[in-house]
């Protein structure tokens, strides 16, 4: 029987990434789309890791989404997403740029609320 109470981590956020190597080559930021690589195994992952591979299965996820998912800090699924991706597990690529606001209409609008 449960109380109300949620089950309090046996490992703290900050160790379930201890045992990961970064490579210091890729790149990870909040808005990284991260899919699983075609080839990927999930056999030997650790337990993020393998929460991590079931949430991917739908398709790809930023990595800020992945942590409110997983209910991890976003550094500690920053360092979980950048290993895997070390050991080809995973993949990353950058969003669609999209294209900035036309600074003259950005003036105008300023304009007018100053006006009001």
């Amino acid at each position: 029987m449960t109380s109300g109470r949620q089950r309090r981590r046996v490992v703290p956020d900050y160790m379930a990434a201890a045992r990961l190597t970064v490579p210091e080559h890729i790149s990870v930021e909040r808005t990284t789309l991260v899919y699983v690589a075609p080839d990927a195994a999930a056999h030997g992952l650790d337990p993020p890791g393998s929460h991590l591979m079931v949430l991917l299965e739908h398709g790809p996820l930023s990595v800020y989404e992945c942590a409110a998912h997983l209910g991890l800090p976003y550094y500690v699924v920053r360092l979980l997403v950048a290993g895997l991706v070390g050991g080809g597990t995973l993949l990353t690529r950058d969003p669609p740029a999209t294209d900035l606001p036309d600074i003259e209409i950005l003036e105008l609008v300023l304009n007018g609320l100053r006006a009001l």
